[in-house]
This record gives structure tokens, C-alpha cells and sequence, in this order.
């Protein structure tokens, strides 16, 4: 029922869009126009550089060059044999391409093939490399195809370049190509495609790990990056009338990064946003470069200045909103239609999670058989049981990574069985994994931020103006303090503007725990916490544990193989064997049960220590 709304409401909009569009020549003049069909293609740009560097996790450098590919060749198709031959005067231009003529939409399609090929041809070998040397090796190619752009007369008309290319590019061919790219684009990331390009940038080690060839995807995205490219050179070709090896040089690039920037990497949104501020901006900002006068006072135009106030504003979206306007997140239609919100605990006796005769099967293996579990509000409940014996696996079910083969899970008295892991964790669970997932590349500080995004309260739109919604700048600074008190609680503060990737096993551990944390789950899983952890701190980390359930009112399941741990920090106990539930009770009467020694603790169970 929500998506048929959201698309009822999206179909409405772009008809109203178009209705715009169709009436903009009436009430707007050409420079106003010209600022519109701007907008479109710097978001074409800015699409198709984020598919490459803010989804892929690829820094490239190289976009003007493959900007100036499509350009030329579009201007090649669509210029007459008449206008080819009074223009070239330097050299003739070559025979096969006087009398080449296509329509304007055909010219387009091709030019952002042949800039698709060219990235082909140079992602197979520089993508082998990465982070900044890959950026450097993009540079050195775009500065190439300038220079054979300048050098090439017969082909280009060298330094003089192309003028009188007819002005194709209108408001509907320009928004027609944006939505047109928009849409794929959205299409694709909403795709399981999507999620491969994420895994891509967030972890290439672990994506390796799930068959995924890293290299063929980082290939076609920025094949695809630079098919975006040419198509928005084109349209800019033809919207300049007039084109030169001088208009593409690195500026060009930086203008889009620039967009990408303030609208957020990885976020499609973002770049609509951040193109249409960054377009108006940079032509609103021109009178600054025209004489005022002030209040009788007479101020010169200085040239530049508008590049030096834009600077600045950029600086402090950096400063006050460093992961951009929107972020990752995306625009969506859900946020006028506001959640209802779960309602607080009567009681701290209230049943929090609940498993009845829960099956997880995999073919013919039984991992999980018949599990039934309740746990009450507050409670720290462990869970023990063999390696094998079907923990993690109960853990999958609970968070949502399996959906259970039969049987029923109620959180907070909703069923919650088959959800998907972020819809578990909206709805007030968070976990830790026994192979530890953080997102490498970021620092400590900004592993547990990302946590605490989805609890954030203000809209989006109430960010594009932070100093009128001062709740943005307050909220954020918020979320930043509390996430360096978590990482203070856990002894991870001097290492918060460290690379995650960079932490010992064991601070990388209770990086993990923090992370969870800053979700502000209502029920926390902690999945194997103390591994490759001394005994000090695993006494360290018993106390923590006690401090997390009084000061955030959280109810803990944990896995845990250290028994003195298990012991003494949980109220209740749940073992299992092969699958199987044998057993539950408190620590006293688990540590006394036959069935527990026998599968699990050993004759040192009475001194709580596992065999």
C-alpha cells in the first residue's frame, strides 16, 4: 500500500514538473532558462561521478575528459557538411566525417558510448589501482584527451575548436535525460546490483568473500560513471553552442566533486540538491563582482570574489555538515507520513522477545529445532551451548540475516520473523557479529556517528538552511558528543580520529559494541563480546555490560564461550546442543545441570570455567 502511494505521488510530481517546464518560457527569460537546463546536467554529471566515486568507493579525477569525449562527438553528428567544412580552416577535416550527420537524440546515445568505451579502456588496467593513485592516473587521462583534443586539427579543429553547434538542448531534452538517468540510476541501487556496488566501497575483502569479483563490478560502474559523463558533455555542447579544449580542464571535474560534496557522497538526492545549490549559487554570486552601493557608499566589483564567498559557504557545510546535505540517505516520500511510535514499557517485567518452536533448516541440516525463549525487560540473558550448537544462527534468526523456516518471533509484542535486518534494527534492536563488521575506511568517531543517523530527528530539508533550523547544527553536535562519551565508556576515545581498519582486535571489538549502541537499541545482542580480550579487560567489560542495561535501561542476549564472563554478568541462561534447547535456568542451576556439563562446561563447571 505505501509504494502504490509513494508512486501515485511521484507520477504526480513529475507531471507537475512537467507542466513547469512546459510554461518556464512564459514567465522566465533566457538567462533564468539557461540556469534551469544547467541544473539538469550538472545533476547528470553529478550522477554519474557518484555512481563511480560516492557508491563504488572509486576516487576519480577524470570526468572532464570523458565530459569533453562526448561533447565533440555529439558536435561532430549534429553539425552540418556545410558549417564542417567553412569551420575547419587549420586542416582539412577528414573526408569520413564531413557528410557524417545524425539527429540529435542518436547523437547523444553515441556520444555517451563512445565516452563508455574509452572508460572501458581505461578501467581495465587503472583500476587495478586505488585511493589516490587512482585519482592521480584519472587526472593524467583527462589532461591526455585535452591535449589530443588540442592536437588532433583534422578531427576536433585543434585550439580553435567548434562553434555554431545548434542549441538541441532544451528544458525537456535536459530534464527528459536527467529523469531518464535518475530513474535507471534509482532502479539499479534499489537492485541487489545496488548493494554489491555498496559492499564494493564499504569492504572489498568481505565482498571477495561472498563470490563477488570486485574487479569486474568496480569496472562496469565506472563504465556506466562514464557513459553519464558523455551524455552530460553532449548536452552541455549543445547548450553552449560552442566548444574548446579549454573548457574541460580539471576545473570542471572539481565543480562536480564540489556538487557531490554538498549533496552527500552515495546519496542520489544529494546530487540533485547539491547541483541545484551549487548552480544557483555560483550565478547568484556574480553581483558580488559588480560595483555596489551601500547605504551611499560605493564598493568596486572585484573579479573572483564570488568563487572566495562560495568558497567559504562550502567550508562551513564541511564544518557543520561534513557528510553533506543529505549524507547516504535519500529522499523520501515516508517522511510526511510519520511513523507511529512504539510505546514506552509499562513495567520491567514486560516480555521484550519472545521465541515460540522457532525451526531454522537449511535443506536437510536442522541448525535451529523447536527454540523457544522468553525474555523479560532489563534482563541479561546468555546464551551457551558447543561449538555448533546453533548460537549464531539463533542470533541470524532473531536480527533478521535468516528468515526462520517455522515457528514465530514477537519483539516488543510484533512479530518480527522474516524482517529484514534494518528493519529489526529500526524497530529497537542492534547487534555485534562473532566476525567483526566495521566500515574500515572510516574513522572510529564516524563509525559510531553512522549509528546514531537513524535516530536523528530532523528532516532533510530543514539542513539546507542550518543556521534557520539551528536544531540541525545542535542535534549533530549532539550525536557527536554522545558517540565520543560512548567511545570514552569503552576506552576507545584517543583513538577516535583513527582509521577503524587500524584498531587491535580488541579495541576493533568494543569499537563494534559502541556502534551498536549509538542505534539506541530498546535490545542489544552481543555476540561473542569478550573474544580477544585479556582477562582485565573481560573484568572490565562484565562492568560495562552492568553499566549498559542500568544507564540505557537495555535488555542484553548475549553469546559468550568465556563462562566467567557468562556467570557472572548474566540473570538467566539458555543452552544449546546441536540445535537443540536442552536447558535454561540461572547461572547457580546451570552450572549444576547434567545435561549442561555433560554437553558443554565439563567437571569444572562448579569453579565457572568452561571445559
Amino acid at each position: 500500500m505505501k509504494s502504490v502511494r509513494n508512486l501515485i505521488l511521484t507520477i504526480i510530481f513529475v507531471i507537475l514538473f512537467a507542466v513547469f517546464l512546459e510554461k518556464a518560457p512564459e514567465f522566465l527569460n533566457g538567462y533564468w532558462q539557461r540556469i534551469l537546463n544547467l541544473i539538469a546536467i550538472n545533476a547528470i554529471l553529478a550522477l554519474s561521478l557518484n555512481l563511480i566515486y560516492g557508491i563504488t568507493g572509486m576516487f576519480s579525477l577524470g570526468h572532464a575528459g570523458f565530459m569533453a569525449i562526448g561533447a565533440y562527438v555529439s558536435a561532430l553528428l549534429v553539425l552540418s557538411p556545410a558549417q564542417k567544412s567553412a569551420m575547419w580552416i587549420l586542416e582539412d577535416i577528414y573526408p569520413f566525417l564531413l557528410n557524417v550527420n545524425a539527429p540529435f537524440v542518436v547523437s547523444l546515445i553515441l556520444a555517451g558510448l563512445a565516452a563508455a568505451f574509452f572508460g572501458l579502456l581505461v578501467a581495465l588496467p587503472v583500476l587495478r589501482l586505488g585511493g589516490d593513485y587512482l585519482g592521480i592516473a584519472t587526472l593524467g587521462f583527462a589532461e591526455i584527451i585535452r591535449i589530443l583534443i588540442t592536437n588532433m586539427a583534422p578531427l576536433t579543429n585543434g585550439s580553435l575548436g567548434l562553434k555554431g553547434i545548434p542549441a538541441y538542448t532544451t528544458l525537456f531534452m535536459s530534464w527528459g535525460c536527467l529523469g531518464i538517468v535518475l530513474l535507471c540510476t534509482v532502479c539499479m541501487l534499489k537492485s541487489n546490483f545496488g548493494g554489491v556496488l555498496r559492499a564494493v566501497r564499504d569492504d572489498e575483502v568481505a565482498a571477495k568473500m561472498m563470490g563477488i569479483n570486485t574487479f569486474k563490478i568496480k569496472v562496469l560502474a565506472f563504465t556506466l560513471g562514464c557513459f553519464g559523463g558523455g551524455l552530460g558533455g553532449a548536452l552541455m555542447g549543445n547548450l553552449i553552442t560552442t566548444i574548446d579544449p579549454k573548457m574541460f580542464m580539471i576545473t570542471q571535474t572539481y565543480n562536480i566533486l564540489m556538487i557531490i560534496v554538498v549533496g552527500g557522497l552515495g546519496s542520489v538526492t544529494g546530487s540533485i540538491i547539491g547541483s541545484f545549490l551549487v548552480t544557483t549559487m555560483l550565478e547568484w554570486l556574480r553581483f558580488v563582482e559588480n560595483p555596489i552601493t551601500i547605504f551611499n557608499i560605493n564598493i568596486p566589483g572585484i573579479p573572483g570574489m564570488r568563487m572566495v564567498i562560495f568558497s567559504l559557504l562550502l567550508i562551513m557545510v564541511i564544518i557543520f555538515r561534513r557528510e553533506g546535505i543529505m549524507g547516504m540517505r535519500e529522499f523520501s516520500w515516508d517522511i510526511f507520513f510519520p511513523k507511529r511510535k512504539i510505546k514506552d514499557f509499562e513495567s520491567k517485567t514486560e516480555t521484550v522477545l519472545e521465541l515460540q518452536d522457532v525451526k531454522l533448516k537449511f535443506g536437510g541440516l536442522s541448525a535451529i529445532e523447536n527454540l523457544n525463549m522468553k525474555i523479560r525487560h532489563w534482563e541479561i540473558v546468555g546464551l551457551i551451548g558447543p561449538n555448533g550448537a546453533g548460537k549464531t544462527s539463533a542470533f541470524n534468526v532473531i536480527s533478521g540475516f535468516y528468515k526462520p523456516t517455522s515457528g514465530t518471533i514477537k519483539f516488543l509484542g510484533k512479530s518480527i520473523g522474516g524482517l529484514s535486518p534494518d528493519k529489526v534494527c529500526q524497530a529497537g534492536m542492534s547487534r555485534t557479529f562473532q566476525n567483526i563488521r566495521l566500515f574500515g575506511n572510516e574513522t572510529v568517531l564516524q563509525n559510531v556517528m553512522i549509528g546514531s543517523r537513524i535516530r536523528q530527528k530532523y528532516h532533510w530539508w530543514m539542513s539546507l538552511l542550518p543556521f534557520v533550523f539551528t536544531d540541525v547544527i545542535k542535534e549533530d553536535a549532539e550525536v557527536r558528543a554522545q558517540a565520543m562519551n560512548l567511545l570514552d565508556q569503552l576506552g576507545l576515545d584517543a583513538f577516535a580520529d583513527e582509521k577503524a581498519s587500524s584498531l587491535p582486535y580488541g579495541a576493533q571489538r568494543r569499537l563494534e559494541i559502541a556502534r551498536a549502541l549509538a542505534t539506541k537499541p530498546r535490545f542489544l545482542l552481543l555476540d561473542e563480546p569478550a573474544a580477544g580480550m585479556n582477562p582485565q579487560e573481560s573484568e572490565e567489560l562484565m562492568k560495562f555490560i552492568r553499566r549498559l542495561r542500568d544507564e540505557f535501561d537495555l535488555t542484553i542476549l548475549l553469546i559468550e564461550h568465556d563462562m566467567k564472563v557468562v556467570m557472572n554478568v548474566c540473570d538467566y541462561i539458555h543452552v544449546l546442543d546441536q540445535g537443540v534447547h536442552i536447558a535454561e535456568g540461572t547461572p547457580e542451576e546451570i552450572k549444576s545441570n547434567p545435561k549442561v556439563i555433560e554437553a558443554y562446561l565439563g567437571a569444572g563447571a562448579s569453579e565457572g570455567s568452561a571445559a
